[in-house]
């Protein structure tokens, strides 16, 4: 099969047997429809139904610019590509056009080679745009270990309030402590103040100030500009500061922490007050 494949590419070096022109901008590829529609279902899919490309001489795509084309048409002929990070943003939408998933599967698995702190966050919404899932559970879980590196990165910063909510809410983040989450919503709102402080109290909810040290609620969090201006955050801190008199805190945790399996809707008295699902409590219950 490879030396027949090698054959059909020399007669396309040299524009024999060729009966279908692919054009892409200004880009003009001489190719075989069979060996096009062979290897791709969106090919086979044009080349053997009832649409008028399936008749014609050339056939122009226009979702593609010409040098990806005959990048792919090449690799169809040679089963060889070279994703580099040049190319590899043109290159795996295109793949997913012509359905070529074998590219697609190398750009998902370049992509996360150069998963890192200052990117993870703009290739995982890049995955999540062009379906690819694996990669974007992958870079999800390298924002979640990575965490306090990633919120310093301009991508954190530039992430919209959905976002940053399920960042902050997961229960898999990897901190050292409650500190890095706190500091990482004041950075984030700081970040655009005017529009974003609106939000403050919705973030708050993802943040577990109980968990936060006794010093650092009054030292901080209560000095905070953007929670003094809130009053729903200042209640939050206040039901963290109640639990900091409790006589015996941490059996009161083990004992209120939500079961993460159990998708419950009720108000975690350990939380900052935010109503929903579990969020990271259940895995810091044995940080107190």
């Amino acid at each position: 099969m490879k030396k027949a494949f090698k054959v059909m590419n020399e007669l396309r070096s040299q524009n024999l047997l060729c009966d279908v022109t692919i054009v892409a901008e200004d880009m003009e590829i001489s190719a075989h429809r069979v060996v096009l529609a062979a290897c791709s279902p969106y090919f086979h899919a044009m080349f053997t139904g009832e649409m008028s490309e399936s008749r014609a001489k050339r056939v122009r795509i226009k979702e593609l610019d010409g040098w990806t084309l005959r990048m792919l048409i090449d690799y169809v002929y040679t089963a060889e590509i070279q994703v580099t990070e040049e190319n590899v943003q043109v290159l795996l939408p295109a793949a997913g056009l012509l359905q070529l998933q074998d590219v697609k599967k190398t750009c998902c698995e370049f992509l996360e080679s150069q998963l890192h702190p200052v990117n993870c966050l703009g290739i995982r919404a890049f995955a999540d745009m062009h379906a690819c899932t694996d990669l974007l559970n992958k870079a999800n879980t390298y924002a979640e270990q990575h965490f306090a590196d990633v919120v310093l990165s301009e991508e954190f910063l530039n992430l919209g309030i959905e976002q940053v909510c399920s960042l902050i809410s997961s229960d898999k983040l990897t901190i050292s402590s409650e500190e890095k989450v706190f500091e990482a919503v004041i950075a984030w709102v700081n970040h655009d103040k005017d529009v974003r402080q609106e939000f403050m109290a919705r973030l708050m909810e993802h943040v577990w100030l109980p968990l936060l040290p006794r010093e650092y609620l009054v030292q901080r969090v209560e000095e905070e500009a953007l929670v003094k201006n809130s009053s729903a955050c200042k209640d939050y801190l206040i039901e963290a500061m109640k639990y900091h008199l409790l006589p015996n805190r941490a059996a009161y945790i083990n004992e209120e922490c939500p079961d993460p399996t159990e998708d419950t809707h009720e108000p975690s008295p350990i939380n900052g007050g935010g109503w929903g699902p579990s969020t990271k409590g259940y895995s810091k219950c044995g940080m107190l």
